[in-house]
Formats: C-alpha cells, sequence, structure tokens
C-alpha cells in the first residue's frame, strides 16, 4: 500500500470522525433546556427540560422505578428524579454517589415539591465523581455526603502530628483530614491521588473525616 494511499484513509477517517462529533454535538443542542435546579419551581408543571446535577442519593422501588436525588453544589439545591425502566440499565448500575448526572424528563410540581419523571434512557453520567467533588466542594457540602462511598481527588499530606495524613485541595489550600485504617498511604505523599473513602463527620471533634478503602496515584 502506497503512503499516498494511507495518507487519504487517514484523511477521510478524520473527516468521518469529526462529521461524527458534529452530529452528536448538533443532536445535544437541539434537545430542551438545561435548567438549574433552583429555576425549576418557575417551570410549568408538564414541561420538558434537562438538568444537571450531582447524585447524592438513589434508591429502588419494587416496580422496577429508581429514585434518584441530585443536588446543586454552588447553591444547595435539591431535586427528586422519578427514573423509570427503559431500554437503558437504571442509574444504580452504573452512577456513583458524586457524579454529575444530565436528566431529561418532564416536570412535576405540586405545591411546594418538584419532581422529575425521566426514563433511564433519558440518564447520563456527564462527569465522574473525582471531577466533580473537589475537596473544596466536599468541605462546604459535607452534609450531602455523610456517610458515603465517593471519590475525590487532591494532594496528599502529612499534617506535622504523628502520622496523621490530610488531602489537599489541587487548587486551594483546603483540606480534609485522612484517618488511616488498614490501608498505606505512606508511599503517596505528596504525590496527587485520587481516594475512594467514606465521608464522615465527627461531630464531637468537629472534623471532617475520609476513611480511606483504595487509593490511586497520579488520577
Amino acid at each position: 500500500m502506497s503512503s499516498r494511499h494511507l495518507l487519504d484513509e487517514r484523511a477521510i477517517a478524520g473527516i468521518l470522525a469529526c462529521l461524527l462529533s458534529s452530529i452528536v454535538l448538533l443532536g445535544a443542542s437541539a434537545g430542551p433546556p438545561i435548567v438549574s435546579i433552583s429555576s425549576l419551581s418557575g417551570i410549568e408543571s408538564g414541561t420538558t427540560v434537562r438538568v444537571l446535577g450531582t447524585l447524592i442519593d438513589h434508591r429502588c422501588y419494587d416496580s422496577g422505578a429508581e429514585g434518584l436525588t441530585l443536588a446543586d453544589l454552588e447553591d444547595g439545591a435539591v431535586l427528586k428524579i422519578v427514573s423509570s425502566p427503559g431500554i437503558k440499565p437504571q442509574p444504580s448500575m452504573y452512577a456513583r454517589i458524586g457524579d454529575e448526572l444530565l436528566i431529561e424528563g418532564e416536570v412535576s410540581i405540586n405545591g411546594s415539591s418538584v419532581v422529575v419523571f425521566a426514563s433511564s434512557d433519558d440518564v447520563v453520567v456527564s462527569r465522574a465523581s473525582e471531577l466533580v467533588l473537589t475537596v473544596e466542594a466536599l468541605s462546604r457540602n459535607w452534609q450531602l455526603f455523610d456517610g458515603d462511598m465517593v471519590r475525590v481527588k487532591g494532594i496528599l499530606e502529612l499534617t506535622g502530628v504523628g502520622a496523621a495524613m490530610r488531602l489537599r485541595d489541587l487548587s486551594c489550600g483546603c483540606t480534609i483530614t485522612v484517618l488511616l485504617r488498614d490501608i498505606d498511604l505512606g508511599p503517596y505523599v505528596g504525590s496527587s491521588v485520587t481516594l475512594t473513602a467514606e465521608v464522615r463527620y465527627d461531630y464531637w471533634l468537629s472534623v471532617l473525616t475520609l476513611v480511606p478503602s483504595y487509593v490511586v496515584s497520579g488520577q
């Protein structure tokens, strides 16, 4: 095969990839508007919208439907979603607490209660937990995640008190205490890591902590 022919094939493949990306982007932009959780109460009941939020809770019902709770980590607004079974698996099969979800559904307003009814086919993970839950965001919104297992990224540091450690935000000085259990974090001190950890607030000491079960370096 000549080098010119190979270059032509690569050029065609590149053009096709660009066209497919454009089609996907056009399809996304042609959907219902993306609205903030806090603004849903001002939208007419029955309106189809897309909403973006961080998953903070989910539960399964005997009917096969699932209840999701999304939160806006900027203003603390919370929204209930009812996801009915579709062709795609329900979110509990793949979505983690802390993931950012983009959901298309119908707004239902009953007094001050706002619920969005959606199909599992219209639930998409737009960003994984470790790209959403920064140390700073988790520190501000710890009440939403107390007792949950999340993935969070930061710089692992020693506190200067014995072998105690903390996780520092990648872009600011905010830190969370890391409790050492059955995992050796010593080799990761000073490195950027992604911790899979349980969020625990110590009410006696008024300290937010992470109890890690898994660590990955440089992610």
